[in-house]
């Protein structure tokens, strides 16, 4: 993606005519280096290991948070030089996975909070062209820093390589802060701003409550049962539920036995629009399942094809079943 929208932006400097000291000069040939606090925070593109070196000297760079993640036994050659040029000069390396295409789940949210308000300055965050995900983290920084919004927003810009109409969703999370601001009749400080990352954000309306109305814990083999369960919508936005098998959102549960055995059901098909606040009743067919012994069931919401609810921090519910043999 990166790659792609530098030969775009290059292609679209030329067809204008614009020259090279134009405002996307330094993210077209500069590594996207910039200030976010002065002294204190920086962000970038990917650096090669030397001039990660090189930053490393010249800015006193005592921690480097990769936006891209990392994978367990990862031998991707970009982050093992780095990790090599933080560790030769005694710099604290960390690994944050975020998207370049949309806002972060609520646990992602929390952890760069957390690394922002903990780690050893001066830091540098980069993802790999600069752009996003340093963009989005850069104006998180800004809030922690100062709660100044409009300081925060123009961390999305185009000297700094972000296109808007290319990537519409990043900035959202800045106006979901704005919206519960204005809700709370509040204005914006670095205390609100931690508040609401770490306790109230959600991305779209991926945030419910589930409690247990009818679910009893003790089954027997060979038994089907009908739970039923109470979902309030603790978003900011309607829950679409739908009817449909295969599109909307559903209540699901995965269900995995002592010995291994794995089971993932769905129900809740009714059109809706679950408003913020409001709760709805929903019954899950359980059918009869084939082992005894202990059972785990984590019942969540899924939005078919996208993903459940709990990949972006809502808390499922997790009961333990314990399922005899029939006699």
């Amino acid at each position: 993606m990166g790659t792609l929208r530098r030969t775009l932006v290059f292609a679209l400097l030329a067809a204008v005519g614009v020259t090279v000291a134009g405002p996307l000069r330094s993210y077209v040939f500069r590594s996207n280096l910039h200030p976010v606090v002065p002294g204190a925070v920086y962000r970038s593109a990917q650096p090669s290991g030397d001039v990660l070196t090189g930053w490393i000297d010249e800015l006193s760079l005592r921690t480097v948070v990769n936006l891209r993640g990392r994978k367990s036994e990862d031998d991707r050659r970009w982050l093992l030089e780095e990790i090599a040029a933080s560790e030769r000069a005694g710099v604290e390396h960390v690994s944050i996975r975020m998207s370049a295409a949309d806002v972060p789940p609520a646990q992602t949210l929390r952890r760069l909070v957390e690394v922002l308000d903990t780690a050893e300055r001066p830091l540098l965050l980069h993802c790999k062209a600069g752009a996003e995900r340093s963009a989005l983290a850069a104006a998180v920084a800004v809030l922690l820093e100062s709660g100044d919004l409009e300081r925060a927003r123009a961390e999305f810009a185009l000297d700094k390589g972000f296109v808007e109409w290319v990537n519409p969703r990043l900035p959202r999370l800045l106006e979901d802060y704005a919206a519960w601001l204005t809700e709370q009749r509040v204005a914006s400080s670095p205390e609100r701003f931690r508040h609401w990352a770490m306790h109230e954000y959600a991305p779209y309306f991926y945030k419910a409550r589930i409690e247990a109305l009818d679910a009893p814990l003790q089954l027997a083999t060979g038994a089907p049962a009908t739970l039923r369960f109470r979902v309030t919508n603790t978003s900011r936005r309607p829950i679409p539920f739908q009817s449909a098998r295969h599109e909307g959102v559903h209540l699901g549960a995965r269900l995995a036995s002592a010995s291994g055995q794995q089971l993932e059901l769905r129900g809740g098909f009714v059109d809706l629009a679950l408003a913020p606040g409001a709760s709805t009743e929903l019954a899950l067919e359980l059918p009869a399942l084939p082992a005894a012994g202990r059972w785990t069931m984590r019942v969540d919401l899924v939005d078919e094809g996208v993903k459940w609810f709990a990949a972006l921090g809502s808390t499922p519910l997790d009961l333990p079943l314990e399922v005899a043999a029939t006699p």
